[in-house]
């Protein structure tokens, strides 16, 4: 399969060369099984958002349709992998304690300042197109800045991560498994007052978000500060209990019908912590997963006008197989991100201003 894909990589190079290529640091300077996951996370992302969160977005299909079932099942998921792998490459290249100035500037030009960019163009590209599912109030547009627009909530929350981090990680005791441990019971208690207590709380700056994903951030940062601990076989024994039970709860609870479980509740945490875990214990590497993975970032920043542009033109085409639109509109959606990734980043301005990144980096 390696062999294909590198044969098939090298054509492309060759033919199409500032659209198909492997990226030059694949193949010994990173861990490639944690790579191999961040494709698979941000494939699931892709995946989710074509099919939408309802049955108003998205796909449009109904609650009690198969595709709503994987969305479902895939939804504790999802974002929990991509949130860990986040922490554990975070933990590669920790803050330092006289850098963390520059630690918090250079995440603003690489969340922030994009999300603000990108998510308008997102709000102005539903404005005109007709079809999409959901037609925003230009009215609405200066709020973007307190509350993130769509997907991009995920950004403004990674970001509130990273400032706390940048704090906490300067301490001593965060860098023992106590001293870890005690953060992660921490993270867990500030989630159950955001959702218990704090509901009624304007989600300003999306702080609700981050209270959700900062239990998943510390599990990364503790993948790679104490594997030894979380990945030994004992732990590694409890953790597949607990997750094979869990998982069995949750398929329950779709087949007889009892109301679902939100993915911010006991049960989305612990298929969450574990199924991601799992994943990494398993230490699987895919080079097309890599090569997808690499562009991660990018895919998530512009997939979002892709599964609706892809849906609505096959629409226009004649298409309605929903299984056709689902799978065409995921690859069309990671293709076309990382060839505009690979556009922008000929431009120094574009590459700033849309994906975060000075000259120099990649």
């Amino acid at each position: 399969m390696n062999n294909i894909f590198y044969r098939t990589s090298a054509f492309f190079n060759s033919t199409f060369p500032y659209i198909f290529r492997l990226p030059p640091t694949t193949v010994s300077t990173r861990n490639e099984s944690v790579e191999t996951l961040r494709g698979l996370a941000i494939i699931l992302v892709v995946f989710g958002h074509m099919i939408g969160y309802t049955e108003t977005g998205g796909m449009r299909v109904s609650n009690d349709s198969v595709f709503r079932y994987l969305y479902y099942s895939l939804e504790y998921i999802r974002l929990p992998l991509f949130t860990v792998i986040s922490g554990w490459v975070y933990a590669n290249k920790p803050v330092v304690e006289n850098n963390g100035s520059k630690f918090i500037k250079g995440k603003f030009r690489r969340l922030i300042i994009p999300m603000l960019i990108i998510g308008t163009f997102l709000f102005f590209f539903r404005m005109v197109i007709p079809g999409t599912n959901s037609t925003p109030d230009i009215r609405d547009l200066p709020r973007n800045v307190l509350f993130p627009y769509d997907i991009y909530w995920y950004l403004y929350s990674l970001f509130i991560i990273f400032v706390i981090i940048s704090l906490l990680d300067k301490k001593a005791f965060f860098h023992r498994l106590e001293g870890w441990s005690f953060a992660i019971l921490g993270s867990l208690l500030f989630l159950f007052v955001s959702e218990t207590f704090l509901k009624a709380f304007p989600n300003l700056f999306s702080f609700k978000g981050a209270a959700y994903l900062f239990p998943f951030f510390l599990i990364g940062i503790g993948l790679y500060r104490f594997s030894g601990f979380l990945l030994n076989k004992k732990m590694t024994l409890f953790i597949m209990t607990a997750f094979i039970v869990s998982t069995f709860i949750q398929q329950l609870i779709w087949f007889e019908g009892y109301p679902l479980q939100n993915k911010v509740s006991l049960l989305g945490i612990t298929v969450g912590i574990c199924g991601a875990l799992l994943l990494f214990r398993l230490k699987f590497k895919n080079s097309l997963l890599i090569w997808i993975g690499d562009y991660a970032y990018g895919i998530f920043l512009f997939h979002v006008f892709f599964t609706g542009g892809t849906r609505i033109l096959l629409m226009k085409l004649g298409v309605h197989n929903l299984w056709t639109i689902l799978i065409v509109g995921v690859i069309f959606a990671i293709l076309f991100s990382i060839l505009l990734v690979l556009i922008i980043s000929k431009s120094p301005f574009l590459k700033f201003y849309l994906l975060g990144l000075k000259k120099h980096e990649r």
